[in-house]
C-alpha cells in the first residue's frame, strides 16, 4: 500500500514519518528530491538535493511518480520499484498537496493523511524555528488553508499535530488499520 503524509510546510511531516518508519517495521520512507538549497541545520538526508538540470532530466526520463514546482524550486517522488509494494511492504511518501494530487490519480487506493498545525501562529512559529525567513513564512502561511483543503478534499483523513505523540499515535493506527485490511 501506498500513504502519502501531506500538509503544509512547517507542519511537522519529515518528523511524523520518520517516527513512523520507526514504529511500522514494514513502512519504508520515499527520499524527495529537490532543487531548493538545504536549510542550516537540516540533515543531508532530508532530500535528494540536485540542480536544475539533474532535476528536469529526471522529468524528461519519467523517474518521478510525482513532482511540483513549489515556491521557485521543484520537488518530486523518484518512481518506486514496481511491484514491491503489496500487503507485506508499504511505502510512505511526504510530499505537498500537488504532489498528493497526483499519487492519488496514479493510485486511487493510496491512503492520504493530512498532517494540520494546532493553529497559524504555532505554523508561523515552527517555520521560523526551521530557519525560514520572513517572507517565506508569509507565503508558506498564506498557502496553508488552500493546500489544507484540497488535500481532505482528496479525500485525506486530518490530524492535527499539536502533540507529537498523539499525532504520531493517530497516524500509527489509521495506517496499522489500512495494512491489516491489506488482502
Amino acid at each position: 500500500m501506498i500513504f502519502v503524509l501531506c500538509g503544509p510546510g512547517g507542519v511537522g511531516k519529515g518528523t511524523v514519518a520518520s517516527r513512523l518508519v520507526q514504529r511500522i517495521d514494514t513502512l519504508e520512507l520515499s527520499r524527495s528530491w529537490t532543487t531548493r538549497k538545504r536549510r542550516q541545520g537540516e540533515s543531508e538526508g532530508a532530500y535528494v538535493f540536485v540542480d536544475m538540470a539533474q532535476f528536469k532530466e529526471a522529468i524528461a526520463e519519467d523517474r518521478f511518480v510525482e513532482w511540483a514546482w513549489f515556491l521557485d524550486n521543484l520537488y518530486g517522488t523518484p518512481m518506486p520499484d514496481t511491484g514491491v509494494y503489496g500487503c507485506d511492504r508499504h511505502l510512505l511518501l511526504e510530499i505537498d498537496v500537488q504532489g498528493a494530487a497526483q499519487i492519488k490519480e496514479r493510485v486511487p487506493a493510496a491512503v492520504i493523511i493530512v498532517l494540520l498545525p494546532p493553529d497559524e501562529d504555532e505554523l508561523r512559529s515552527r517555520l521560523h524555528k526551521r530557519g525560514d525567513d520572513d517572507s517565506h513564512v508569509r507565503a508558506r502561511s498564506l498557502l496553508a488553508a488552500t493546500e489544507i483543503a484540497a488535500a481532505i478534499g482528496l479525500g485525506g483523513v486530518p490530524i492535527i499535530n499539536a502533540d507529537l505523540d498523539v499525532a504520531v499515535d493517530q497516524a500509527a493506527a489509521l495506517i496499522n488499520e489500512r495494512i491489516a485490511g491489506c488482502a
